[in-house]
């Protein structure tokens, strides 16, 4: 009798015990997943598009000198359609250049924004971190020049 009760005490505790770590281990891969769908969402609908608007601005031979006041409204609609996504470094870079826009002369469309290059820094390394994060090829010597 003592046998019997000793095999159902070590069997409901071994019971429990898979559980506690079953449980543990599905919540963690649940969280995981959760975590690569928003990786993936803030790269596909945030950096990926202003890195096309901002490689637009980009003159071959000439490099990057700024962006006009269109593309800066362009980046403004992409952050506005996806602002709970949006990081609060590019969200208060955003509304530096937008200050710039207002004390400059808003008539004159040949004016360029972000002559310090804040703006393209902080996307090209926030596309490259998300690329990196979900296993996609990224530029490591953009996330260097960045992260010194």
């Amino acid at each position: 009798m003592r046998e019997v009760i000793i095999a159902l005490i070590s069997s409901s505790i071994t019971i429990v015990i898979t559980s506690f770590f079953n449980y543990h281990f599905q919540i963690m891969k649940e969280l995981r997943n959760e975590a690569v769908k928003y990786k993936t969402e803030i790269l596909r609908k945030v950096y990926t598009p202003l890195l096309k608007i901002l490689v637009a601005a980009v003159v071959p031979g000439d490099g990057y000198d700024g962006i006009t006041k269109e593309a800066f409204f362009e980046i403004e609609e992409v952050i506005k359609g996806n602002y709970e996504l949006v990081d609060p470094d590019l969200d208060s870079i955003i509304w530096a250049i937008k200050k710039d826009i207002r004390w400059e002369h808003y008539e004159e469309s040949l004016k360029l924004f972000d002559k310090n290059k804040l703006l393209l820094h902080h996307v090209e390394l926030n596309f490259n971190f998300y690329r990196k994060q979900l296993g996609l090829p990224f530029n490591s010597a953009k996330l260097k020049k960045e992260m010194k």
